[in-house]
This record gives structure tokens, sequence and C-alpha cells, in this order.
């Protein structure tokens, strides 16, 4: 039976204090009659989004919970719970509050919703609505009554103070910059001054950065448009700081990921285009976001590049790397066979265990050409996404089947690819070279391509494989790609600060 509670108060106090309480998540061992003790978990502050408290009551009872959403610019935060020893389940609360004029005074709206036994739900339904949120009132009330029990004002980092305090003035960031065409020593850390957003910007602290084949190209000056000194990076996920004037529809306070042409995502802190921004759904981590860039590309692969369907087959060269383990569990979903190249048994196994049917180890493209048309009957595969440039690509051609499709991606040098098109009139082959951000200049059909993407994480059906390195080890992770030891997606993070 699902059962909805709702209750509300006001409080004889401003907003900003009343918020300023319950802003922490684990405030409610400081105001609440019911909780002997609480603690966050994992050391995360009470106001990160994905952060789990855990907590006793007087009873003996002990409860998980997890924070949702939290916006200080709305005063609003959302949490569920995780374990309890009561069947409310699938119990989502949400607790908003409302300046009221008169009086300087603060409206509390609390409410849940859950599922519960029909023959408990009355019984659930007061416990929640009395002895859990009518009891919360009166505590906070006595708490604020009790000014010297006052916890401090929010911390300045906190969105909305921050982009009230902070407005344009620049903020410190530590950087990433290449200084000279080179290998992975050319980048260094240095520390550098943010401005404020433009009026289309927004400006983020950032959470997790993509590495992707193409910042090795610009530092190695194989991308036009990467001037020196230059900060390599196209892709990035974090909190929203603050806005520019011009932007409409993303606030403080919000987690976005974003994919942009320029380059300069290596940084703690960005400001980057509103429009190359997408708002993130709860239940999607940081690090997961940050493979939207290649998350989208297998969609677009798969869903208007090429039509997957039931019954075709493709090949994955690098099956086990950052678009390939993606790719290949996509394709899996949509009962796709999938066969892929690796370079080692260790891969393999991974790739394996990751919706490709097929590791086959590219020590022998000769050898491979036949182990397909083993595996296809003769007939060959529909789609060959092609990641070698030049190398290799007869092999390619070969092995597609009739009206069969190649897809050349991910060019790694850059180079010339002579093509005879008289090879292709044979059996009616296709080649395309999709360039993904000629795609997105659609922002609704990216948009789209995310949405399926973050619907297919929640659900588990693609699980994102990562390599996560510091910031400061930016250059360990160019070693990593380069020397093809990776298996999934690598990730930079901003460096702890303490």
């Amino acid at each position: 039976m699902k059962i909805t509670v709702i209750r509300s108060a006001v409080i004889d106090a401003p907003i900003d204090r009343v918020w300023g309480v319950l802003r922490d998540f684990n405030s409610h061992g400081t105001w609440h009659p019911a909780i002997v003790s609480s603690e966050m978990e994992n050391d995360f502050d009470g106001d990160m989004v994905g952060g789990v408290r855990r907590f006793s009551l007087v009873d003996g009872a002990e409860l998980r919970e997890q924070l949702l959403s939290h916006s200080d610019r709305d005063y609003a935060l959302s949490y569920c719970i995780l374990d309890s020893p009561l069947p409310l389940f699938d119990y989502v609360a949400t607790m908003r509050l409302k300046p009221v004029t008169d009086g300087n005074r603060t409206f509390w709206d609390w409410r849940a919703q859950f599922r519960a036994p029909q023959s408990s739900a009355a019984d659930l339904e007061n416990l929640v609505g009395r002895k859990i949120y009518e009891d919360g009132f009166t505590g906070l009330r006595r708490l604020l009554a009790d000014r010297t029990a006052l916890p401090e004002a929010p911390s300045p980092e906190a969105p909305a103070e921050t982009a009230a305090a902070i407005g344009g003035q620049q903020l410190a960031s530590r950087t990433v910059v290449v200084n000279a065409v080179g290998g992975p020593e050319v980048m260094s850390l240095k520390d550098v001054a943010i401005p404020g957003p433009e009026a289309d910007q927004v400006r983020i602290r950032q959470r997790a950065i993509a590495v992707n084949f193409l910042d090795l190209k610009q530092r190695r000056g194989l991308s036009a448009g990467f001037d020196l000194p230059g900060t390599p990076g196209l892709e990035g996920v974090g909190e929203i700081i603050n806005v520019g004037d011009q932007v409409n529809g993303l606030f403080p306070g919000d987690r976005v990921a974003y994919l942009s042409r320029h380059p300069g995502s290596y940084t703690d802190i960005r400001c980057i285009d509103a429009d190359a921004c997408i708002p993130l759904p709860d239940g999607i981590t940081d690090i997961d976001a940050s493979i939207l860039l290649k998350g989208t590309t297998a969609a677009l692969l798969l869903t208007r590049v090429f039509r997957a369907s039931p019954n075709t087959t493709i090949l994955i060269e690098s099956v086990s790397g950052g678009l390939g383990h993606l790719l290949s569990q996509w394709a899996k979903s949509m009962d796709v066979t999938v066969i892929g190249t690796v370079s080692n048994t260790e891969k393999a196994r991974f790739s394996r265990g990751r919706g490709c049917d097929y590791p086959l180890m590219a020590t022998d493209y000769e050898s491979i050409a036949a182990e397909i048309m083993r595996i296809t009957n003769g007939r060959g595969v529909d789609l060959w996404v092609h990641s070698s440039g030049a190398n290799n690509l007869d092999t390619a051609l070969e092995c597609l089947a009739p009206c069969g499709q190649c897809a050349v991606i991910g060019d790694r040098e850059s180079g010339s690819i002579v093509l005879d098109v008289n090879l292709l009139r044979k059996r009616s082959l296709t080649v395309s070279a999709p360039v993904c951000f000629e795609y997105f200049r659609d922002r609704r059909y990216l948009q789209r391509l995310a949405h399926q993407l973050f619907s297919r994480i929640q659900s588990r059906t693609i699980i994102p494989v990562t390599e996560v390195f510091p910031l400061s080890q930016a250059a360990e992770a160019h070693q990593r790609i380069e020397s093809r030891q990776n298996m999934g997606a690598v990730v930079l993070v901003p460096d702890d600060r303490g």
C-alpha cells in the first residue's frame, strides 16, 4: 500500500537560521528527541549528495538514510531510507523551507512517500507523521530557542552562500598546463585564478574529469584548436558554484556533466558554457557521469550511425577500453552478438564479463579474420568499429557482411586513410567516419542520449569501469592509456586539499 505523509509547521525564526541547522543532513542528532546518536559514513560532509547517515533511536533501532538532493538556493533537501527495521519500503522524504514575511518566520514543509503492508499501514503513517515529523518540529523549536546550542553558520563553500559572497571574484584552482608538445612529462600542475562566469556561463567546482584519447592528441600537438600553453580535456563533472546573468535553468548547487569542444577541463574549477551542461539525476555518481562522452558515443554508434538490432553481429576494436567496454555492454543489452579485439588474456576475461561474446587476441589480424568468418559461418560482421586509423582497415573491410558498415573512429595518429571505393561496391559496403561532436551540435539529441545512458547505469544494464587518478597524476593517467594498460575508462579527480 502506498502512503503519503505531509506535515508542516511555522518556526519562529528567520529562514537562514532554520536552514543553518537543517542543511546539515547529520544535524538531526542535535534536535530530534528520538535520535540518540548519528554519524556520516565515510567521513562525508552533511551537505554532500550521496552521503549516508547511520543513526540510533531511543528504542535501540538503527537506520541508514541517504541524501538524494540538497539545494541551498531552494532551502530544500530530500533523502531515502536504505536500512530500517520497519517495513517502510521505497521511503523518500523531502524537507523544504519558505520564508514567512509576517514576523520573519519560516514555513517548514516535511513530507514522505513509502509503501507498507496493508496490515501495518495506519500505524506506520501515524508513526511517521507524529513521532518523526511533529516531534521533529518540536525538537527544532527547542534548539532554536537555545542560541548557544546552534551550529555555526553554513560553510562559505555552500553553493548559495558562495554565489552570493563571491559573485565574479577570482577563485584559486590547481590546473594542468601543457607548455610544449611532447609526452606526458610536458604536463605540470600550476596554481591559477579562475574568474567569475561570463553572462552565458557557469562556474563549476569539478569532482571528476574524463580522460579521452583526444586529450592525448592535444598534448602531442595533433589536435587543431589547442594552443600552447594550454590545458587539455573536453569533459568533466562537478557542482555549480555560480551562474552568469543570462543563464536560465541552472542554479548554484546543481550537479552537472558537460561536453565541450573547448579544451580546459584538467582543473579544480572551471567556467563553461551553460549550454554544454547536462544536469545529473539522483543515483548517478560523479565518477559514473564522467563517462558521458564515451557512453553517448556508444549510443550514437548503435542507434544512429548503425541501426543495431537483435541477431546482428558487431566487432569492436580495443573492446576492453573506455569506449569499448561500454559499447559492448550497450550492444549486448540489444541482443547483439559482440566480437572484440584485445591484447592479452586479462583483457579478454575482463571483456567477456562485460558483454563481449568472443574476445580475440589482436596479435595477428590474418588469424583474426579467419576466426571472425568461423564465428559468423562465413557471413562476416554487420558493423566493425575501427579505431586504429589506416592500420588493418583492409582486414575490417574483408570481414564485413554484405551491406555491412565500418565505422572509423578515434584516429590515433590523425593520418590519411586511402580507401578504394571499388572494393566497397563489390558487396555494397559502407565506411563512415562519425565525429560525435557534429551530431551533438543538437543539444536536445545529446540530452536524449545522456538520459538513455544514465537510465542504463541506474538499472545496471551498463556498469562503467573506471581507473581513477588524482589530478596531480595526470601524466601517469596519460601514460596508462598510451601504453594500452587501462581496462575501462580513466578518470581524474581533484586532489584532496585537506
